[in-house]
């Protein structure tokens, strides 16, 4: 009997197939979070049906709690955790009423510092594969290390995927950010100083 043949080899995974590996241990993540605060609740409702009936002494119960949660304090600063973050938004082509502002004549004065905020992307953008995401801290805009998105251009400061930008971009109004304007109507930008990468 001949042996089989060997079978053909499979393609070398690319970085969409690492993307798609990701999100999915990234949803995975978050379902257990989501099963983690189910379980917490109903932890909580059984102790204080167990102090309500008296079964439950809640002066010794709160006194081991604050030894744990000392405890547990201390081995979350040892570790890390990684919050996944998600923007909700479905459509950023669909957002409508978004703020006009004269962003491009601004740029000389503003610098773009909208573009070193932080923010999640939504799963619209992540299955465009086009404005891409920090991978320390999923699903973050990427930054470069300046702190300004790798899509802004570097020393014109305009978008690189401005058709694709996040819905963040599209819906984000500075004119009251203390952080981007002292006097927007004067003209006059945020000192140096505040200019931290928060989020929009």
């Amino acid at each position: 009997m001949n042996p089989e043949p060997n079978p053909e080899p499979t393609a070398i995974p690319g970085a969409a197939d690492l993307e798609e590996g990701l999100r999915f241990l990234h949803t995975l993540g978050m379902q257990s979070k989501m099963d983690l605060v189910a379980a917490n609740t109903r932890l909580l409702a059984l102790v204080e049906e167990l102090v309500a009936s008296g079964t439950l002494d809640l002066q010794a119960f709160d006194e081991r709690r604050r030894k744990v949660s000392e405890r547990e304090a201390a081995r979350m600063t040892r570790e890390a955790h990684v919050k996944v973050l998600v923007d909700e938004t479905e459509d950023k082509y669909a957002l409508a009423d978004l703020p006009q502002i004269d962003c491009v004549a601004r740029l000389p004065l503003c610098r773009a510092r909208c573009c070193a905020l932080s923010f999640a992307l939504s799963f619209q953008d992540l299955n465009e594969r086009v404005v891409q995401w920090d991978y320390g801290r999923p699903y973050h805009i990427r930054q470069r290390a300046d702190g300004y998105c790798v899509h802004n251009q570097a020393g014109g400061c305009q978008c690189t995927v401005y058709e694709h930008r996040p819905a963040v971009c599209r819906q984000y109004d500075c004119r009251q950010d203390s952080r981007i304007w002292k006097d927007f109507d004067a003209r006059v930008p945020a000192d140096p100083a505040s200019q931290d990468p928060p989020t929009p």
